[in-house]
């Protein structure tokens, strides 16, 4: 067995068991395949990972990239068409990004862009705010944000093909409410430059990009969520599970994939049980959070069994997201009031552990 790092664990509210059912689901049948002008299959093209809502009112989108480098520092950049708690109105640029240095200081930037100076492609990632941008073709990827204080200049390279879960398309209810999710990266190699009062700063990493829309508010559909992703030897992990709001019955969908050398090997969530210790309360937004959860990964007709755990060391970052969106208190008391939404934001670091076993032999990994 060996044991990693966790890149990257986020956490909305608290953890669930769960059951299936198909009130909440991820489309994956023929006709929601021709539905959505998808070829069939888990691998995407590049066409989906352009824009996809237009940032029109009653939609989300974003485009999100982590990297953790060589250097300990860890960097998140994301541009959204606007800020999801912002659903309601038509597009308002955003961007976000979060640097946390080694020796514990952090840079953080709440980035508002002009409606004017925002352009993107519906053919490719080709998101454009102001002198900003992110694009790439699934295999490479360029971004770049400028303001008075930081320069980031990120090259990426794709090392783990393209996937999704099945059409990407999470379905709530009848009324056609979509959340979507897209993996360009799963995993890639990231170059990044950044220049922060004058200094600057160069190091090499990990990285991974995925793309999110929708037409519903997150909170109407998605009562929480959990996600992770873990490099383990030859092994690459994303594993997540959102619990749907109570009006689809707490469903939850398990999103699971599982790469070997840069190729899918195990990814159907259904295929998926969670586990989890009880959960202890968090001072921000008053989440329980377990400190250790288990993945377990089992198909009849597949040669190979995972267990995927997760053991939680410490909280890197813990905050109510309304007060990292929005500054002033009655604004954001009011935003609260109009929106419902009142989710925690975690990120934590830990250790992650992946056993394999074929006809009941474990193969250490």
């Amino acid at each position: 067995m060996r044991k990693t790092t966790i890149t990257t664990i986020l956490i909305l509210l608290s953890f669930l068991i769960f059951s299936q059912n198909k009130t909440a689901y991820v489309a994956g049948s023929s006709e929601d395949y021709k539905k959505y002008g998808l070829k069939p299959g888990n691998i995407p093209e590049i066409w989906e990972d352009g824009i996809r809502t237009a940032g029109k009112k009653g939609t989300f989108e974003w485009w999100y990239f982590d990297a953790h480098l060589e250097d300990g520092t860890t960097i998140v950049i994301v541009f959204y068409t606007k800020p999801f708690t912002e659903i309601r109105k038509d597009l308002i640029p955003f961007i976000s990004i979060n640097i946390d240095k080694p020796d514990g200081t952090s840079i953080k930037k709440a980035h508002y862009g002009k409606t004017d100076e925002f352009s993107a492609s519906e053919d490719s990632c080709n998101i454009i705010i102001g002198k900003n941008y992110f694009r790439g073709n699934l295999k490479n990827y360029e971004i770049y944000f400028e303001d008075d204080e930081l320069i980031i200049d990120a090259k990426i390279k794709r090392t783990t093909e393209s996937w999704r879960p099945k059409t990407g398309y999470f379905i709530y209810g009848n009324q056609g409410k979509e959340f979507a999710w897209v993996v360009p990266v799963p995993q890639g190699k990231a170059e990044i430059t950044y220049t922060h009062k004058d200094k600057i700063y160069r190091s090499e990493g990990s990285c991974y990009h995925d793309h999110n829309f929708g037409n519903s508010n997150m909170p109407d559909v998605i009562n929480h969520w959990y996600w992770s992703r873990a490099e383990l030897g030859p092994y690459n992990l994303i594993a997540a599970e959102l619990i749907s709001d109570k009006k689809y019955d707490d469903i939850p969908i398990v999103v699971f994939n599982l790469s070997k050398d840069g190729k899918t090997v195990a990814d159907n969530g259904e295929n998926v049980k969670l586990y989890r210790t009880y959960g202890k309360m968090q001072t921000a937004g008053e989440r329980p959070v377990s400190n250790e959860l288990m993945f377990v990964y089992e198909a009849e007709n597949e040669e190979y069994r995972y267990e995927y755990t997760l053991m939680r060391k410490k909280n890197l970052m813990e905050v109510k997201i309304l007060d990292a969106l929005v500054s002033n208190k009655l604004k954001r008391g009011l935003a609260k009031l109009i929106t419902g939404f009142n989710g925690a934001y975690y990120r934590m670091s830990g250790t992650a552990n992946l056993k394999v076993y074929k006809k009941n032999i474990g193969i250490g990994v």
